[in-house]
């Protein structure tokens, strides 16, 4: 089963960095995927005064409006499959981007044996023993 991104969850990945005063440590790939997943949401909640209202609210850094957005989004995706499976993928897209970079490094000593490691995207991964010849 693939799991869905639920219409509060989009709308925190589109919005929720506004709030909080930007996009945090977002690759520039992923910032370009989020500005596509906004103007997506904006383009479907354009028309609704309300959502309108919400929208703006949020760009300016209020959060009780999230929750509005929430609602009118959901709305939107119960009646359009196709719309709510489109910007599930993108919201997905943008996690997965936003999480490629962060790779964290440890030295873990043994003994006398240093150990870096590395977390890393990667299928073939090289792991050895550091020697230090005096």
């Amino acid at each position: 089963m693939i799991f869905e991104f639920t219409a509060a969850k989009i709308a925190e990945i589109a919005f929720g960095g506004m709030i909080e005063g930007g996009a945090g440590k977002l690759t520039e790939i992923a910032i370009e995927k989020l500005n596509l997943l906004r103007q997506k949401i904006w383009n479907k909640l354009r028309g609704n005064p309300d959502a309108e209202r919400a929208i703006k609210a949020v760009e300016q850094g209020s959060k009780p409006e999230l929750a509005e957005i929430t609602e009118y989004l959901q709305a939107c995706m119960d009646k359009e499959p196709a719309f709510a499976q489109e910007i599930q993928m993108m919201a997905k897209e943008i996690q997965i981007s936003s999480t490629q970079d962060n790779s964290k490094t440890q030295i873990n000593r043994d003994n006398a044996k240093g150990y870096q490691v590395e977390t890393v995207n990667s299928e073939r991964v090289q792991f050895g023993d550091v020697i230090n010849n005096p």
